[in-house]
């Protein structure tokens, strides 16, 4: 059957219901059908509830016959001593800067003067290197920039960006864009 068939069988439908039954009786119907649809939904997820409820004392049990109790505490402290060897050092430091600037010319950016801030807590097993880059063109340039950054620096974050339009009829922005780059402390 043709697309134009089943309108005109679903129009005639439409104005059988409605004859019969009236508007506030067809929405009515309507109700009662979304209500049963709502109530098979309910009761599939709550079924899958006590399915998930009933497994878990047999998982718990498994686990306690492997002693997994007793080794996630040394797996979280395994990973916690290692965490920060997923981080660069912070001799990389100028190749991600160089990163960032060649970012920004690729986006046809005008840049401003950067400001540089080392932060070096002691005890802590990270370096941050804070970069402010002031930033100026469309909106649409200096989200390219942003995002084509935290895509190739994955040890950046975008710590803070501030935007000004200088003009209200003007299209390009004044930003001023705070990265955060995370390193590696080095170890005594």
């Amino acid at each position: 059957m043709n697309r134009e068939l089943w309108q005109d069988r679903l129009q005639t439908l439409r104005f059988e219901l409605r004859h019969s039954l009236g508007l506030p009786g067809l929405l009515g119907a309507l109700a009662l059908g979304a209500a049963m649809v709502v109530t098979t939904a309910i009761a599939h997820v709550e079924g899958d509830t006590r399915d998930l409820r009933d497994a878990a004392p047999l998982v718990r049990a498994a686990n306690a016959r492997h002693g997994a109790a007793t080794s996630t505490a040394a797996i979280d402290a395994v990973a916690l001593n290692t965490f920060p060897e997923l981080f660069p050092g912070f001799a990389q430091s100028a190749d991600d800067i160089a990163t960032i600037l060649a970012q920004a010319r690729d986006s046809n950016l005008t840049l401003g003067s950067a400001e540089y801030l080392l932060t070096n807590d002691p005890g802590a097993h990270f370096v941050r290197y804070q970069m402010l880059v002031p930033v100026k063109d469309q909106y649409g340039s200096i989200r390219r920039f942003l995002a084509s950054v935290l895509n190739r620096v994955p040890n950046a974050a975008l710590r803070d960006i501030h935007v000004e339009r200088p003009a209200v009829d003007g299209n390009v922005l004044d930003a001023r864009v705070r990265f955060e780059l995370i390193y590696r402390a080095p170890r005594p």
